[in-house]
């Protein structure tokens, strides 16, 4: 509250002040003078908890990932054949000169090239700088000699395909045989990485022989897999713990030729794929690591091993197989069997019900199988109810059941069973989906494409359709039922669904890209699921930028980030406006054609949401989410645009994860790996930007911009003199630069340094003292309507606690000034 004394004369001053005592939220959308106590014009890499400070710096913690040898860098030089290096000298200390007659190369060229042919610690991969139209020079430290050889070949740096390090999908693991153990899997071009979060550890998880990816995808957790999609292929999974093995058998080819029959359900595998065997017993089983040999059929395959017993039934009740990540199951899907028998076909001894039947080759073990038909009365508790298989052969099926010993050989009462019945069109296996979502024990995706062919050779199809999702049965991501426009969530209009996401109980919303839906009943039969529409007003436009809070979900739109709040099963308010109204300048920078690639995560009351920010708006250089915006519910407003001083840093996706009690947010990068956020106390952010080994420290751009202080006038000011209090973290110590901004007229000064101010360094006294100081600064009598400090942290993250400029009304004559 501004305060003025009565001034002596008609051009006197009155003094005045006006203070912020707290600092919690950003507001770009008002003029400077309206802001109020609290709000700052701008927070770059900042944090607000009633005070302000410096963000946490961002540290790698993986390095590059790579998949196999080493990457072409950039930059290199490009040569069109080997040139002959006819002399090496030393110039200086440490610079090794190559006479390389009419390299070609033009004045200040330099990039990597490889060096062959000198004294081995002269060759090797380097970069070189022009130094003369003959002559390029590179740097080994220390060295003071030439070779011995000083004759060689220079030649270009060789493509290695199979080093590239694209980064297409990620998601996090957690390992449900350790509830201490958590995973980031960072799926790249030719290999997958599991990342462990406890300690940073790189296991490869190899794909399937001849299988890549060549584009963005998304790849989640699924109960105890994660499943790595791929747009109109068939998809890949990995189980970390293995699979059940049905059955495994011998023959009788004596070592080491003996061949081992596997019988694994839907094992996607191919030939070539290493597979390790673990639980068989009986004799010497086949436990261990070998190279599939055959593929039989999608339930069974061979491989060949030494010294096991021959022409033996090993004994799988407890047995696995595990590999790397399998082809997911894929092409026509073979209806699950009914069989319509009489009671004397089914015996029953201690719980366990015996089925004979004929032909059995869809209903294995683990199948769920409903019983839909029994005369006697023995088999009525049996009647419409649903049994998991524990044990399946092509003549009989064997399950439990609350029922009594059964064995009667003379009844011609009929008994029918079977697997589930489709409540559409018929199952399906998953329909080559980009992206999937596990919601209510099912996966929900879009039904982009139809399927036909052999379970190895399957072909997609484009359906022509983008407003359909397609799920999956309960328990199952595997197969899925066609309901005919039962789950068309548009009605035909030009409209596209862009993500789902879970809301609550049994309802799952549908964000399309100009429309929002709500799919209610998921919890029971799918021809009981409802679709409504719940607005038409606004769509999502980046699928990953979707979270939930509570009762509110919010996502990146056209217009920026709404937050849309449920009040209950249908209704929901908060389209008005934009979340993102007060810092709409940064909507602006964001690059519409990378938009659609922006990621959200919720993390300790903020939401992250890394965005492609170009410089200014239209640019257009941005290439990737190279910035991130902070939304701090407990403030209910923006706190911080974050920055990271190196334009090759892009955040694919957000993970939040750790392996001890408390959880950390990482980012991965689009080459860089696996980046902590909000890491430590530091002035510099520590990344991996490249393919390479190396690490890059840009220090964090940190500064405040306060609101405008008019002193609670219209009238022209002369501002006197400000007061800031900060304190330092505890051991640190602390420096921030301080200028001061007037409009109209316009002039901007630099005041100096907290430490020039102080006379020292802010420095505290003990490692766990957080000293704290109260500046006063004279501004110099700087004139104008309206006066702004900003504060540039150079030492430490010191918090500011409060802000106060005072000043006095001045030139009170009617004169325009801007």
């Amino acid at each position: 509250m501004s305060q003025f004394a009565q001034s002596g004369g008609a051009m006197d001053s009155a003094i005045g002040e006006v203070a912020d005592r707290f600092f919690d939220r950003v507001n770009q959308r008002l003029q400077l003078n309206q802001l109020q106590e609290g709000e700052v014009r701008e927070s770059l890499n900042g944090r607000m908890e009633g005070y302000w400070k410096p963000r946490k710096n961002v540290v790698s913690r993986t390095g590059a990932l790579t998949t196999g040898g080493s990457p072409l860098q950039l930059p290199f030089l490009l040569i069109d054949a080997p040139k002959t290096i006819s002399n090496v000298t030393i110039p200086v200390t440490g610079t090794v000169r190559l006479t390389v007659t009419a390299h070609g190369f033009a004045a200040a060229d330099s990039g990597l090239a490889t060096i062959t042919g000198l004294d081995a610690s002269f060759n090797g991969s380097f970069v070189l700088t022009y130094s003369g139209v003959n002559t390029l020079d590179y740097t080994i430290a220390g060295v003071t000699t030439p070779p011995t050889d000083v004759t060689g070949t220079l030649s270009q740096m060789a493509i290695n395909d199979d080093a590239n390090a694209n980064v297409r999908a990620s998601c996090l693991f957690s390992d449900p045989n350790d509830s201490n153990k958590e995973y980031v899997i960072i799926a790249l071009d030719t290999v997958a990485k599991k990342i462990d979060l406890d300690g940073y550890a790189i296991t490869d998880i190899p794909y399937p022989a001849g299988e890549a990816l060549g584009a963005d995808t998304d790849m989640i957790q699924v109960f105890d897999k994660v499943m790595l999609f791929r747009d109109g292929q068939q998809a890949l999974e990995w189980y970390p713990n293995g699979r059940p093995i049905i059955s495994a058998s011998s023959n009788a080819t004596a070592s080491p030729n003996t061949v081992v029959t596997v019988n694994v359900r839907e094992h996607g595998l191919v030939v070539g794929t290493s597979i390790t065997i673990a639980g068989l017993t009986t004799g010497t089983p086949p436990n261990g690591t070998y190279t599939v040999a055959t593929v039989v059929d999608q339930d069974t395959f061979t491989f060949v091993a030494a010294s096991i017993s021959t022409s033996t039934t090993f004994v799988a009740t407890v047995a696995t197989a595990t590999d790397g990540f399998t082809l997911s199951p894929g092409g026509a899907y073979t209806q699950p069997q009914t069989f319509n028998i009489t009671e004397r076909d089914v015996d029953v001894a201690n719980g366990v019900v015996t089925a004979t039947v004929a032909g059995n080759t869809t209903i294995k073990a683990g199948d769920i199988i409903i019983v839909r038909q029994a005369t006697t009365v023995d088999f009525a508790e049996m009647v419409g109810k649903e049994y998991q298989v524990t044990e399946a052969t092509t003549t009989t099926v064997k399950w439990y059941a609350p029922v009594g010993n059964y064995n009667v050989n003379t009844t011609s009462d009929s008994f029918e069973f079977g697997g589930r019945f489709s409540v559409g069109g018929g199952f399906m296996h998953q329909p080559g989906a980009p992206w999937g979502v596990h919601f209510q024990r099912r996966l929900w995706v879009p039904f982009y494409y139809d399927q036909s062919g052999d379970y190895d050779t399957p072909t997609y199809t484009s359906r022509k359709i983008t407003d359909e999702i397609s799920v999956s049965d309960i328990l199952d991501t595997t197969t899925f039922d066609q309901i005919e426009n039962q789950f068309r969530v548009s009605g035909g209009t030009a409209d596209y669904v862009v993500g789902m996401h879970g809301f609550y109980d049994d309802g799952l919303v549908v964000l399309n890209r100009n429309s929002l839906h709500l799919v209610k009943g998921t919890l029971g039969s799918l021809l009981d699921v409802t679709v409504k529409e719940l607005t038409s007003e606004i769509g999502c436009l980046a699928r990953k930028s979707v979270v939930m809070r509570g009762n509110a979900m919010l996502f990146l739109s056209d217009d920026g980030v709404y937050g849309v709040e449920f009040l209950n099963d249908y209704n929901l308010r908060g389209t008005e406006e934009p979340l993102s109204k007060n810092i709409q300048p940064y909507i602006d920078r964001i690059n519409a054609d990378y938009s659609d690639r922006a990621v959200g995560v919720l993390f300790e009351n903020r939401y992250y949401l890394a965005v492609p920010l170009d410089s200014v708006p239209g640019a257009g250089d941005s290439y990737g989410n190279n910035a991130i915006l902070v939304y701090n519910f407990l403030n209910k407003g923006w706190e911080s645009l974050d920055t990271f001083g190196d334009s090759r840093f892009l955040i694919k996706d957000f993970v939040i994860g750790s392996a001890s009690e408390r959880n950390n947010i990482y980012a991965v990068t689009s080459n860089g790996g696996l980046h902590q956020i909000e890491a430590s106390e530091s002035s510099n952010d520590t990344l991996n930007v490249d393919n390479s080994a190396a690490v890059v420290s840009p220090t964090i751009n940190a500064s405040l911009t306060t609101r405008g202080y008019d002193l609670g006038t219209m009238e022209r000011k002369r501002f006197t003199d400000a007061q800031i209090n900060i304190q330092s973290l505890p051991g640190q110590n602390s420096e921030y630069n301080i200028a001061f901004a007037a409009e109209d007229p316009d002039d901007a000064q630099t005041i100096g340094t907290t430490t020039t101010l102080l006379g020292g360094l802010l420095t505290p006294s003990t490692v766990t003292e957080a000293e704290t100081a109260s500046i006063r600064c004279r501004l110099g009598g700087i004139r104008g309507f309206t006066g702004t400090m900003i504060l540039t942290r150079t030492i430490g993250s010191p918090k500011i606690n409060s802000i106060k400029v005072a000043g006095s009304v001045t030139n009170r004559q009617i004169i325009s000034q801007r």
